[in-house]
């Protein structure tokens, strides 16, 4: 049976981005919704958007008419972001213990009930969010194995160092273009955390976020192997930034940080948004 992913902060952003694009453009109802082209416009990869999807249909912004998903209603309005879910907490604690080499490359949910003491329903909750995350992988016959990681620091240091190179190259790349939708999330998902006091369980979250930004920072290149390259980081990192351990102060600065990006790269000044980037990965650890 397949899991369903638990919501984020991101999905709601997300799904609030797909709602403003069809108030502004008018989209009549019974539009089709396809999720790849929605996807792109938004500039983030289809599994986010899945769950955005889901929302827009529980609110009846979109509806499903057999196997299509169609608009239905744009000016309904979206719930709130709902309350914190409880399988975050587990998610860094189980990268906490996999970094401390606490656990083995292989395990079941049954060696996780018993190391941290919770039920089988949020363990399988958790294991499907570091599915999502690519820190865990399903095994042919039973249990779970992990990932290739950043192994030691000096590791973590040569991949920032290919961060550096990379990332920033991806911005001076001709012809770069940031999605207005992109921005528009990706703003009000910083400034939402900017907003609140910083807890460390909201680490999960954070990464999400932040996984996304540097993400949709590369595909505005067009250049696939920028895209490629981002994502594979993404996934190598994942570990080691779902237990977030670098305090309250670097994670809302962080956020300032990638709102300047984005300031910079919508007026129009990629060169200046290249180099913030470089200062930022320079600042921001694994």
């Amino acid at each position: 049976m397949t899991m369903t992913a638990p919501i984020s902060p991101l999905h709601h952003d997300l799904a609030r981005a797909a709602r403003q694009i069809w108030l502004t453009e008018g989209t009549p109802p019974g539009s089709p919704v396809v999720e790849a082209v929605l996807a792109g416009r938004l500039a983030v990869s289809r599994t986010p958007v899945r769950a955005a999807l889901r929302l827009l249909e529980e609110a009846g912004i979109t509806q499903r008419r057999g196997r299509l998903m169609v608009v239905a209603d744009p000016a309904r309005e979206l719930p709130a972001v709902e309350a914190r879910d409880p399988v975050d907490a587990l998610v860094g604690a189980i990268a906490r213990a996999r970094e401390e080499r606490r656990l083995a490359d292989i395990v079941r949910e049954s060696d996780l009930m018993r190391e941290f003491g919770q039920p089988r329903g949020l363990v399988s909750r958790a294991l499907a969010k570091l599915a999502t995350l690519g820190v865990v992988a399903r095994n042919p016959a039973q249990g779970w194995h992990f990932a290739a990681t950043l192994a030691g620091e000096e590791e973590r240091m040569q991949a920032m160092r290919f961060r550096l190179v990379l990332e920033p190259a991806a911005l001076r790349q001709p012809g770069y273009a940031l999605d207005p939708a992109f921005a528009r999330a990706m703003r009000e998902a910083h400034e939402a955390v900017l907003a609140r006091p910083w807890r460390d369980v909201e680490a999960v979250r954070l990464f999400e976020m932040n996984a996304a930004f540097h993400l949709g920072l590369a595909q505005g290149s067009g250049n696939r192997f920028f895209i490629d390259a981002v994502e594979a980081q993404n996934r190598l990192r994942a570990l080691v930034n779902a237990d977030w351990r670098f305090g309250d102060n670097r994670a809302h600065d962080s956020c300032r940080e990638h709102l300047a990006v984005l300031n910079a790269l919508e007026a129009g000044d990629n060169e200046r948004a290249a180099m913030l980037l470089e200062d930022h990965l320079r600042c921001a650890g694994p």
